[in-house]
C-alpha cells in the first residue's frame, strides 16, 4: 500500500499528498510505464537498448505522490495545459523529422507558464529537500505572475530521440567531468523533452543543451512564438546527463572490461 502522506514539494505542508504526473498526464504521460529496479540495473542485468525485466509496472503514468492538493490544483491550472501544448508541438517534429533536427523551430507558447511547469515538475522530482532550501523557487511557482527567478538556478532542455525508448528521473546529482569541471544538476527525461536544472552556476551537464531559462522574462499572459534550437539527444540508460547511443554505450563497456582485464591480469610489483 502506497504512503499518501507526507510534505508537500513545493509549499512544504505536511499531510495527505495527490498524485503529481511527471510530466502532465495529458503530455503523453497518461498510459502505464516500467520502473526499472536501479540496483538490478547497476550490477549489470541489462543490455543497452533492451528494456530491463527486473522491476515493476507504475500503471498511472510517471510521477508520484508528492504534492498537497492545493499546489497540485494550482499549478496545474495555471501551467499544465501551456506544457501539454509545446509537447504536442515538439513531438510532432520530432516524429515528422523522425529526430533529424539540428535548426532552430518556433513554438507557439505561453514561455513563462511554460517554464513554471517546468519548475513545478523539478519539485516533486528532487524532493521536499528542494523547497526547504530554496523559498526563492517556491515563490516563483506559487505565485503566477512573478517574474523573480533566483539567479542560482538554470534550466535547460533538448528533444528526446525517437529511438530511444527509455525515461529517466533524477533527484538533485553530482558529476564530474576532467579536473576541473564539476556539474551539480537533476533532470527530467519523457518524451519529447528531457529537462536538466542546474544548480549553484554550474555549467550545463552538456554544452548542446538549450538554455530556457529566460523564459522567465515574459509576462503570465504573454503568448509569442518563440523559436528553440533544442538538440536531439539519445536517453539510452538510467545514468543522468548520459547521451550516449546504445552503440556507444556497448562499445564503453567492451573498452571497460579490457581494461579490467588488463587490471587483473597485470603482474604485482614488490
Amino acid at each position: 500500500m502506497v504512503d499518501t502522506t507526507g510534505i508537500c514539494c513545493i509549499c512544504g505542508t505536511e499531510g495527505k499528498l495527490s498524485f503529481e504526473h511527471v510530466p502532465p498526464a495529458a503530455a503523453f504521460n497518461d498510459h502505464r510505464v516500467f520502473e526499472a529496479d536501479i540496483e538490478k540495473l547497476m550490477e549489470g542485468k541489462w543490455a543497452p537498448g533492451e528494456r530491463p525485466t527486473e522491476g515493476s509496472w507504475k500503471q498511472r503514468g510517471a510521477g508520484r505522490y508528492s504534492l498537497c492538493g492545493k499546489c497540485n490544483n494550482d499549478t496545474g491550472s495555471w501551467y499544465g495545459e501551456s506544457y501539454v501544448q509545446v509537447a504536442k508541438q515538439a513531438m510532432h517534429l520530432l516524429y515528422r523529422s523522425n529526430g533529424n533536427l539540428s535548426l532552430a523551430y518556433p513554438y507557439g507558447m505561453f514561455p513563462l507558464r511554460f517554464l513554471k511547469q517546468v519548475v513545478t515538475m523539478f519539485f516533486s522530482a528532487c524532493g521536499p529537500g528542494l523547497q526547504e532550501k530554496n523559498p526563492d523557487l517556491v515563490r516563483f511557482v506559487l505565485n503566477r505572475d512573478t517574474r523573480q527567478f533566483p539567479p542560482k538556478f538554470q534550466f535547460f532542455a533538448y528533444l528526446h530521440h525517437p529511438e530511444s525508448a527509455a525515461i529517466r528521473q533524477s533527484g538533485l546529482t553530482g558529476m564530474k567531468k576532467g579536473p576541473n569541471k564539476q556539474h551539480v544538476f537533476s533532470e527530467i527525461a519523457f518524451p519529447p523533452f528531457g529537462l536538466i536544472m542546474s544548480v549553484d552556476g554550474h555549467p550545463p551537464v552538456d554544452h548542446r543543451l538549450c538554455n530556457i531559462t529566460n523564459l522567465s522574462e515574459y509576462t503570465y499572459r504573454a503568448w509569442d512564438i518563440v523559436y528553440l534550437k533544442l538538440p536531439v539527444l539519445h536517453v539510452t540508460t538510467v545514468l543522468p546527463g548520459d547521451f550516449r547511443t546504445i552503440d556507444e554505450v556497448n562499445k564503453d563497456i567492451t573498452e571497460n572490461r579490457k581494461v579490467g582485464d588488463l587490471l587483473l591480469n597485470a603482474p604485482i610489483s614488490g
